[in-house]
């Protein structure tokens, strides 16, 4: 069945978009990595998400396989925009979780869309760059705290460094960069970027020798 490619008319398709990325993020796939799975190229994923086209009946069903949510699970409120007065609390032990091979993480204010900053508690354990694809980088900037454990942050252009608990860092993260420990004990961070992360597959960067 044919893309319908002309904007959406209402609200609902307005939330199938909001609702599509959230499923993507949570399922820790990239818009190329979803459009290989499904078939449905990611130029128009993209459009769908950014509320610029409508999505078939049968697109959408695709989609709810692949992302392992039902098709009703589409048209429910999404997230919450940002507005005047607006706060999201997160509980010790809340926020959603996600599984990649890069970490651990749970996303916190995940209620809230077209926020600013994405805080998020992320557990790494990986002790080699092959372990997690290499480094990766994405648009924005990126706030670091090391809440648990010893942390070592590789990065263009720099020398691996060690960060102990209590330690944090800010750093451009156009810059490829990677979590690793250096024993595989966990360390526990917060990482906050001005920019959502993709949590797909990265491609592997040159690195510094450890």
């Amino acid at each position: 069945m044919a893309q319908l490619d002309r904007p959406p008319t209402d609200d609902t398709d307005l939330c199938i978009g909001t609702r599509l990325r959230e499923f993507r993020m949570a399922q820790g796939y990239s818009l190329a990595k979803l459009a290989a799975v499904t078939g449905i190229s990611d130029a128009t994923l993209s459009r769908v998400e950014n509320a610029q086209t409508l999505v078939s009946a049968h697109n959408l069903y695709i989609l709810s396989q692949a992302l392992n949510v039902d098709i009703t699970a589409f048209y429910e409120p999404a997230a919450h925009p940002i507005r005047s007065g607006i706060r999201s609390v997160s509980r010790a032990g809340e926020g959603r979780q996600i599984d990649t091979a890069r970490f651990t993480s749970a996303v916190l204010a995940a209620d809230l869309s077209n926020k600013k900053m994405h805080p998020a508690i992320d557990v790494v354990t990986a002790t080699a760059l092959d372990q997690v694809g290499g480094m990766a980088s994405h648009s924005g900037e990126e706030f670091l705290l090391v809440m648990e454990g010893v942390l070592v942050l590789h990065s263009e252009h720099y020398a691996p460094l060690r960060l102990n608990a209590g330690d944090s860092i800010y750093f451009d993260a156009g810059m490829a960069h990677a979590y690793l420990t250096p024993d595989g004990t966990p360390a526990r961070i917060l990482v906050v970027n001005s920019s959502e992360p993709d949590l797909g597959d990265a491609a592997p960067v040159a690195s510094f020798p450890s």
